[in-house]
């Protein structure tokens, strides 16, 4: 709904990659519905949802979930395979300029900064 209020158009259903076989059993599965009604109401929505092909919901083996890079601690190389995953480049980026070429002058430093220089 938020990509059609953004005028965003999708040219199919968006796939929801999930570690958990049996959320996706209860999301995927009507026969499941009548020993899970005091579930929760967006767990019926996400159901209803993939009954109207809306989304499509995949597995991925949660040694392969890329989204753990943002909940979880890694080693780093447990963290550059899942950098790898989401396509994230290194690049040489500045907001604020080349600061060797700009020596910061008192007047230009924040007060909060000159506060803990007398600290």
């Amino acid at each position: 709904m938020l990509l059609h209020d953004l005028q965003v158009s999708l040219t199919s259903a968006p796939v929801v990659w999930c570690d958990n076989i049996s959320a996706l059993a209860l999301a995927s599965n009507s026969i499941f519905h009548a020993r899970s009604k005091h579930i929760e109401v967006d767990y019926h929505f996400v159901r209803e949802k993939v009954a109207n092909k809306d989304i499509l919901l995949q597995h991925i083996p949660t040694s392969l979930q890329p989204v753990d890079i943002f909940t979880k601690g890694h080693t780093a190389d447990r963290f550059c395979f899942l950098r790898d995953k989401l396509t994230i480049t290194d690049l040489p980026a500045s907001l604020r300029g080349n600061d060797k070429d700009k020596p910061l002058h008192d007047k230009d430093k924040p007060q909060h900064a000159e506060a803990a220089e007398r600290h």
